[in-house]
């Protein structure tokens, strides 16, 4: 009998369990509570966020969080999750796209939005960017992780041993993604513009696997496990290091005034 093809959802929630997955989650985590103050009660957006991993960081912290996401499976093995935790109460589940969160949820509701893994596979980035812009607090935050262009050249020699490939990803910027398409990596400093343009101001960035990637899964004991999250978490916020990692997660602020023009 022929094996049923796997969703996305099915791949993700698989991929999640991997030690990559599980890296990605917990530095992104350890960098959000460094970068923003979650010591307070937060109204918080996880746009396109999944199968709720964040969503449940958030909650257990005492945080109120909407979740949103145009996948209703991804959705729904959020619900049972967080049914199952007794923490579904504080949350909203809501299915729609990020290019329709402006007509979706209420303006200047949100203390912290975050937009992780998404822009990329976006084709508007400064519509998104400014609809977040319209539904953050006046006060609001945006936590952003992108693919690190910076990346692909290493990956290219470490990987597939081929300069003339780390070469033209220097201006390559295409990257298949497989089960989740085709992305366009974007460089730090066009992410930075873009959110200028769309009333964000940024505060600061930390990497999320700066070297991790480079040491194969099935060569790692449970002992190095552990202590490449340590060196991973040292690395995230040092300079240069934190310009290499695999992610890159920034922290902006929403301006006081939205720009004109641009």
């Amino acid at each position: 009998m022929e094996r049923e093809v796997e969703t996305t959802a099915e791949i993700f929630a698989r991929y999640q369990r991997s030690a990559a997955g599980r890296l990605r989650y917990e530095l992104a985590q350890y960098n959000l509570e460094r970068l923003h103050d979650l010591s307070r009660p937060l109204r918080a957006l996880d746009a396109a966020g999944g199968n709720g991993v964040n969503t449940e960081f958030l909650l257990r912290q005492g945080h109120k969080v909407t979740l949103l996401d145009s996948d209703p499976e991804m959705l729904q093995q959020a619900r049972q999750r967080l049914t199952e935790l007794n923490l579904l109460e504080r949350c909203q589940l809501v299915e729609g796209t990020l290019e329709a969160i402006a007509e979706l949820l209420p303006a200047e509701q949100f203390d912290l939005i975050l937009c992780h893994h998404v822009l990329e596979y976006t084709d508007d980035s400064l519509h998104i960017l400014r609809a977040f812009q319209k539904v953050a607090a006046p006060d609001g935050e945006l936590s952003l992780i992108t693919l690190n262009p910076v990346s692909e050249v290493i990956r290219a020699i470490v990987f597939r041993r081929d300069p003339a490939l780390a070469r033209s990803k220097l201006t390559d910027l295409s990257y298949d993604a497989k089960w989740f398409g085709q992305a366009t990596l974007y460089p730090l400093e066009q992410i930075i513009a873009w959110a200028k343009q769309s009333g964000w101001s940024l505060q600061d960035f930390r990497a999320i696997r700066v070297l991790a990637d480079y040491i194969p899964e099935e060569e790692l004991t449970g002992d190095q496990e552990h202590e490449l999250i340590r060196l991973e978490k040292e690395l995230a916020g040092l300079e240069p290091y934190r310009r290499f990692g695999r992610y890159i997660q920034f922290r902006f602020t929403k301006q006081d005034a939205y720009p004109s023009g641009g």
